[in-house]
């Protein structure tokens, strides 16, 4: 009778859990703003404000990550995500993200293009996969952004 009772109530555990969790891919919506934050020790902190939608009924937290940071198509590095963003069950909001990019390798990247002089700017893509969770389930979601950086911004 107790192993009855014990199989009753994982199988209802097991239902109750996977129907609370169900998932909807959580929708980018595109970058509202893009701009240079911060310059201190040799790095630049990049401010990324990014659209998003979680249709969602429950927060999900977006952990510190690394991307990839590549300048007019060439990879210049790697960044780490400086802050941790929730987003909001059942809500689109804009959420800002901060990246901190190594100033030398920046510039090294914007002045090997004569094409970014010419036009005065400069594209930043930032490519990788950011973690989330949720109840203390992981989930990796794939970002690709790529945006025109104005080059007097960085020198």
């Amino acid at each position: 009778m107790a192993l009855i009772k014990i199989g009753l109530i994982t199988l209802f555990s097991i239902f109750f859990f996977t129907s609370c969790l169900d998932y909807e891919d959580v929708e980018f919506k595109g970058v509202q703003n893009f701009g240079i934050e911060d310059r201190s020790a040799g790095n630049i902190t990049v401010r990324i404000e990014l659209k998003v939608n979680n249709p969602n009924n429950y927060n999900i937290k977006i952990k510190k990550s690394s991307l990839d940071v590549f300048v007019n198509g060439a990879e210049v590095g790697k960044t780490k995500m400086k802050n941790n963003i929730v987003l909001k069950k059942n809500h689109q909001d804009v959420y800002p993200l901060y990246l901190t990019l190594s100033e030398k390798e920046l510039k090294r990247s914007a002045l090997s293009s004569i094409g970014s002089f010419l036009k005065g700017s400069m594209k930043v893509r930032i490519k990788g996969d950011i973690k989330a969770k949720v109840y203390g389930v992981g989930k990796k979601f794939p970002i690709d952004i790529e945006e025109p950086v104005n080059l007097r911004s960085i020198f």
